[in-house]
């Protein structure tokens, strides 16, 4: 399109976001930034290249500033059969379109956004994934510059250039407010400069000026920012344009008079004229995208490695990786500078760290920036990637937005190893989780898991890496013994969410334990059986999200209504509490738990040793 298309274009686009009153100023400010990026052909965004993998990449990262983005996909044809009307009422209750963009709903859209922040740390996953593929694309991400506020942005900006992700530019939308706040936007410059940035700044509102930085954004050979100078509520009548006032819906009188039919038939005239896959897009049924399936295949491990009767730490299994994953493969192992603890030095030392000159490495060691981290990974997995990020549970709380936001709520297959979870390390508060797996555990949409043994690791990170859901896998940080051989461990059906590890077909009481905690109850069980002959039935729920999914008469088949139950867990009690019968106690952390070593004290000092089962055993049983 030539500059007169274009000004026709991004005039039918303001007039719609007028029109739909949503976020109204924010949504004006980057109008001919998105005409500019959509409509000129200079990026593969049409609608001729979706679902191509060498698409360039667009993340919308301003979310709430969806009115412009829409409308830009609709004259594309990426909204499919939805008409003019009704994409003027996006997000009202059963809208086929939300408010707030999801990737999941139309084409077009590379991220779920809606928390600010993680745009560009999702971005640089998509950069990533690309430079790996050997693919020739451009990622761009629109950030707010209220936006920058977020501490996120600058863990992924510092991130950006240290892989070099030389392909990947941010448009800052410079309008100098928040919804409400000022912005210190003469300032935005130099904060970019100085995490070592090329800056290049523009008229955000002059086409030709943004389409020409663009282009020198495109020249430079390192990661660069388009600083576009834009007027909140550009086009509105004073008060609002220029002002805090335009954060939400405008009254009419403070809009211009336009005639919105008549701007949106030219533009409909041009985009077709230019871009001939349009118009037949818009015909067709909006449906959902159909993503690649993003499953990865077992891995062989040695079933003679890890004998039943061997004592070693569970997340030692990373170790193997080295003889598993090789260069140029679809899994990448991520970790936020705990390489060291999750066992992967050994993956580093063979390959070293994935940066822009080394994009076939299979093992990423990222700076301690948790929630980008996340982000990415969600990113380089959208892009064709598996991505497997490792670190202590502890540190998981740092990214439990970014998990949510970035990889559940649009159900992006990342796989997080939480180690080091609930008691056991000498170093206490610092790393020990607390209640992080209760948080973890309801997060809608994620599959949890919990391994005792390195075998039950092992199996349980193949069920991950097959499975093509978000996955949490939590790792106990003490050595265990090692209950079954891998063999008999992979041989289980692990549908159900639980095994019967003491069967009782009539118990007398029915404890249900996860990971670390199996040796001590079945330890317990077992004095209880040698002193009293009480029959106990001990299950390991290894995965609490699986066993909550099956229906009531399932669930009761496991613990019986008229039997006593007893938890016992490593993590707050209500996470194997919500099982129980009736009559039942739930042992769990309930605080920040304690410092010290050896492991056994730490159990007992916090009322999880195996004395303590047996008190609260022994208590059920004679309340019965």
């Amino acid at each position: 399109m030539d500059e007169n298309e274009l000004a026709s274009t991004a005039r039918a686009m303001r007039h719609f976001v007028m029109s739909a009153n949503h976020h109204v100023g924010g949504s004006l400010s980057p109008v001919d930034f998105l005409t500019t990026l959509y409509f000129t052909g200079d990026y593969r965004l049409d609608v001729s290249h979706r679902l191509a993998p060498d698409r360039d990449k667009y993340v919308h990262s301003k979310g709430h500033a969806a009115a412009a983005h829409y409308f830009a996909l609709w004259l594309h044809g990426y909204l499919g059969d939805v008409s003019l009307d009704e994409l003027l009422t996006f997000g009202a209750v059963g809208h086929r379109l939300p408010r707030i963009p999801q990737m999941q709903h139309p084409r077009g859209l590379e991220m779920t956004t809606g928390a600010l922040g993680q745009g560009l740390s999702f971005a640089n996953g998509l950069a990533l994934a690309d430079r790996q593929a050997g693919r020739d694309t451009q990622t761009l991400v629109l950030l707010g510059d209220a936006e920058l506020s977020e501490g996120q942005v600058w863990e992924s900006a510092q991130t950006t250039v240290r892989l070099g992700l030389e392909r990947v530019t941010v448009a800052v939308d410079a309008n100098g407010f928040g919804s409400h706040m000022s912005t210190p936007r003469d300032s935005i410059a130099s904060w970019w400069q100085g995490f070592g940035w090329k800056v290049v700044e523009v008229d955000g509102h002059d086409l030709t000026a943004v389409r020409q930085g663009l282009a020198r954004t495109r020249e430079e050979a390192d990661p660069s920012v388009l600083l576009l100078r834009t007027t909140k509520g550009h086009g509105l009548l004073p008060p609002y344009r220029d002002s805090p006032n335009a954060g939400g819906e405008v009254p009419a009188e403070y809009r211009p008079p336009y005639d919105l039919e008549t701007d949106v038939a030219e533009a409909v005239r041009l985009v077709g004229a230019r871009f001939p896959g349009a118009a037949p897009a818009r015909r067709e049924p909006l449906a959902e995208p159909v993503d690649p399936a993003r499953t990865s295949p077992a891995i062989a491990w040695d079933t003679a490695r890890n004998p039943a009767g061997q004592k070693i730490v569970s997340k030692k299994f990373a170790e193997e990786l080295v003889d598993h994953l090789t260069p140029g493969g679809d899994l990448l192992v991520v970790s936020p500078d705990a390489i060291r603890n999750s066992g992967l030095l050994p993956l580093l030392d063979a390959h070293s760290s994935w940066t822009w000159d080394n994009p076939t490495s299979p093992v990423l060691e990222h700076q301690i920036a948790e929630q980008d981290v996340a982000s990415l990974a969600a990113g380089a997995t959208a892009a064709g990637l598996r991505t497997v990020v490792f670190l202590m549970e502890g540190f998981v709380w740092r990214m439990v937005d970014s998990i949510r936001q970035s990889i559940c709520f649009p159900g992006i297959p990342v796989v997080v190893v939480g180690t080091s979870a609930g008691l056991g390390d000498e170093l206490g508060q610092m790393v020990q989780s607390d209640a992080c797996f209760a948080a973890i555990r309801n997060l809608p949409g994620l599959t949890v898991l919990e391994a005792n043994d390195i075998n039950e690791a092992k199996v349980l990170f193949d069920e991950a890496l097959e499975l093509g859901t978000p996955v949490y896998l939590r790792l106990a940080h003490e050595a265990l013994p090692v209950l079954a051989d891998l063999t008999e461990v992979a041989a289980r059906d692990t549908s159900s969410g639980v095994w019967t590890v003491r069967e009782e077909p009539d118990p007398q009481l029915v404890v249900l334990t996860a990971g670390s905690m199996v040796p001590q109850t079945l330890a317990a069980a077992d004095r209880l059986a040698a002193e009293s002959g009480s029959r106990i039935r001990v299950v390991n729920v290894f995965s609490a999200s699986r066993f909550a999914d099956h229906d009531v008469d399932f669930r009761r088949a496991v613990v019986p209504l008229d039997v006593p139950s007893l938890s016992v867990h490593n993590g707050p009690p209500s996470v194997l509490g919500e099982f129980l019968s009736p009559r039942s106690t739930a042992l769990g952390l309930t605080d920040y738990g304690m410092h010290g070593k050896p492991v056994g004290d730490l159990y007992d000092a916090c009322g999880l040793g195996v004395a303590d089962i047996v008190l609260a055993a022994q208590k059920l049983l004679s309340d019965g």
